[in-house]
């Protein structure tokens, strides 16, 4: 939990200047369905059990997730988003799944 907790951390505060994007507040969740969620109010929510995927994914959520805090939607214009700072962005949506959470 403390490594997730730390290199979550750190990512967000990699990407975010690059999306121009301000997360009010960056927790883990034990979510059952989703790797990651954003909230309108600016919470991003990542699920600790990313820590156990390869740095591309974990990087992909974190772009995904942060991409919501401008577009809280998944229209052409939220995929741009994620695509100026992700441009592999479909092969890793695809890879991620693939992947079970648990």
């Amino acid at each position: 939990r403390c490594e997730a907790e730390q290199l979550f951390a750190q990512r967000v505060a990699h990407y975010a200047p690059l999306l121009n994007a301000v997360p009010r507040t960056v927790q883990l969740s034990h979510a059952q369905t989703q790797w990651g969620s954003c909230t309108a109010h600016g919470a991003v929510r990542l699920n600790v059990q990313l820590i156990k995927l390869p740095p591309r994914l974990i990087d992909y959520v974190v772009v995904h997730e942060l991409a919501h805090l401008r577009e809280l939607n998944h229209s052409p214009a939220f995929w741009q988003v994620v695509e100026s700072v992700c441009p592999e962005y479909a092969r890793l949506r695809s890879e991620l799944r693939a992947v079970s959470i648990r």
